[in-house]
């Protein structure tokens, strides 16, 4: 009997110890299992998770909605009526944030900094940004891009890009940009594609671009872009894709062709190139580059006009002095002039020294000029070409002289290096005696060698 009671009150006891565990486990589960509430979205917003996305487009919101959940990964506000953008204004941290098509004209210094994981910011399409301050995006030190094309735009303050070293593509185009100043893109270290077509740029300074030493594709068509400095393109050495076509370039300076050595797509179409001394940089860039190019009309001489420069002989640009290798301009612009010839003076060749060909001790005939026309009269020393120089296309006599021009014809000023100018050089009147020289048939090709020849007996 006191048996039996034992074994009932240890049965009782194991029970009691089970229900309580039970009871303990189901209050453990129900705290750890304890279903989340459902975020709260903005009213008229569309939340949609992983990754956490606020939509708010096209509600006629005129101030960026509260309640925005703070992990929001991507918020999209375009299509608005948002005016201002204020410090405050975003009390989230998204990553991609949309605030094209609005109406916004200020955005005030800091009104992002508290968006330190920001990657993606689209500013576009706000034609009433006309302005920014300077600190707009002050904190956006991850941001890697950035849009701001079509927002009206006539200047950018100095300091705007400040810090941002991890942008890798600004979209600057279709404003009213006019100038873009020195330093404007130093801390750009990172930057890959820069987008300033459509605008109103008129120069490209000597230290516009410096700092983008990583830039890939620069876009700067249809500005008005008429003067490039030559060390503007300097810093970008991995440059692959320039477009300056539909701009006022009449030349571009031999030493900035060189600074892009990378490049392999160049677009220089619908300028009004000059195809006169001053392209022999150009011609000489495409000659040794293996690069995809528009073509390049020239407008000037008018005996060249229509004609392809990348195609000019080496025979178009026989008469050029050659460019000093330390002048700051790196090219010379000549015509028959009074100041062509006192250039030809002061450098005509030497009879008695080495010169660019060797000679030898043949004999072959020249032309002096008589009348205007070509005659066979006499004998010189022999050049002999070079293996370069003897594969050149060869000028029919015919087309040469029909286009030799009148000699003060076309440009009327000259070009020289400040160490290389006559004391008077501003003062030198033009020639009162041109002399026109007329197409006649000649016994032979006239080859680089008789054209030197010619030089020296026309100049000397």
């Amino acid at each position: 009997m006191e048996t039996s009671t034992i074994t009932r009150s240890r049965r009782s006891s194991i029970a009691y110890s089970f229900k309580s565990g039970l009871s303990l486990w189901l209050v453990v589960w129900m705290v750890l299992m304890k279903p989340t509430p459902t975020k709260a979205c903005p009213q008229l917003c569309v939340c949609y998770p992983t990754p956490m996305t606020v939509s708010c487009q096209a509600q006629n919101f005129t101030t960026v909605p509260t309640g925005v959940p703070y992990d929001s990964q991507r918020v999209f506000l375009q299509n608005n009526r948002i005016t201002e953008l204020r410090v405050g204004s975003f009390g989230f941290g998204t990553q991609v944030l949309w605030l094209f098509s609005n109406n916004i004209t200020w955005i005030e210094a800091g009104a992002f900094s508290e968006l330190r994981d920001l990657e993606e910011l689209d500013l576009g399409d706000n034609p009433h940004l006309r302005r920014l301050e300077g600190g707009a995006f002050r904190g956006l030190e991850k941001l890697q891009s950035l849009h701001m094309h079509r927002c009206r735009l006539s200047a950018l303050p100095h300091d705007i890009f400040h810090k941002l070293y991890s942008l890798q593509f600004l979209y600057l185009q279709e404003n009213q940009l006019h100038f873009l100043q020195d330093d404007l893109f130093a801390d750009l270290i990172n930057l890959s594609q820069l987008f300033l077509h459509g605008n109103r740029i008129r120069t490209l300074s000597e230290n516009v671009f410096r700092g983008l030493v990583n830039l890939d594709r620069l876009l700067l068509h249809d500005n008005r872009v008429k003067q490039v400095n030559r060390r503007a393109f300097r810093d970008l050495g991995r440059l692959t894709m320039l477009f300056l076509f539909n701009n006022s370039l009449a030349e571009l300076p031999g030493q900035a062709m060189r600074d892009i050595q990378a490049i392999q797509f160049l677009r220089l179409n619908g300028n009004p190139w000059s195809c006169g001394c001053e392209a022999r940089p150009l011609w000489e860039f495409f000659r040794a580059a293996r690069v995809s190019s528009s073509e390049l009309l020239c407008a000037s001489p008018s005996p060249r006009r229509g004609m392809d420069l990348r195609f000019l002989r080496e025979m178009d640009f026989a008469l050029c002095p050659l460019p000093d290798p330390g002048s700051l301009a790196g090219t010379t612009t000549t015509t028959f002039s009074t100041k062509t010839r006192w250039w030809f003076s002061k450098h005509k060749p030497v009879s008695t020294s080495k010169g660019i060909f060797e000679k030898s001790s043949e004999t072959v005939k020249s032309y002096p000029f008589s009348a205007g026309k070509p005659s066979v009269t006499s004998t010189s020393t022999k050049y002999e070409l070079g293996e370069e120089e003897a594969l050149l296309p060869k000028l029919d006599p015919e087309e040469y002289w029909a286009n030799y021009g009148n000699e003060d014809a076309g440009i009327t000023s000259l070009r020289c290096f400040e160490l290389e100018c006559p004391p008077d050089f501003d003062a030198l009147p033009p020639s009162s005696s041109s002399t026109r020289f007329t197409s006649s048939s000649l016994l032979s090709l006239l080859s680089l060698s008789l054209l030197t020849v010619s030089i020296h007996f026309l100049f000397g």
